[in-house]
């Protein structure tokens, strides 16, 4: 009875915080209102499906999230490097990079609406991506 209160609870404070964010930066707010966000932000860092109004894909809590995708992304890179016989290290770099990249912890800011978390940032473009490396002949 007192989880099922508490998790109510949470979920309208967070609902109301995220409802009222407004074009202020969270920097500028008051102190009151920057506890109150960072606050949330702990919550949701934690509690599962709490963290899913500021990171749609973390359900399970935003940390235990990025902490299954790093895990994840170890696997992977590891696997990818062994298929490859270490030839491919640029791909084990980006697989790393959307593993443990982006942010590990959401912020009072990324409540705010200042920031959009980031648990799977984009892989950095490479040489081939940008134009200046190997490029297949004409037809």
């Amino acid at each position: 009875m007192g989880q099922r209160h508490l998790t109510r609870s949470v979920l309208l404070a967070a609902s109301l915080l995220a409802s009222r964010a407004e074009a202020v930066p969270f920097a500028e707010r008051s102190a009151a209102a920057r506890v109150a966000y960072t606050t949330v932000a702990a919550v949701a860092n934690v509690v599962p499906v709490v963290s899913t109004i500021y990171a749609p894909r973390c359900l399970p809590g935003y940390v235990v999230c990025k902490l299954l995708f790093a895990g994840a992304s170890l696997v992977a890179a590891t696997e990818q490097l062994v298929t490859s016989g270490g030839a491919d290290r640029t791909q084990t770099r980006a697989i790393l990079h959307r593993g443990f990249g982006g942010d590990w912890v959401l912020t009072g800011a990324h409540v705010a609406g200042d920031g959009t978390p980031e648990p799977w940032p984009e892989p950095r473009s490479t040489a081939s991506e940008t134009g200046s490396g190997w490029q297949p002949p004409p037809p």
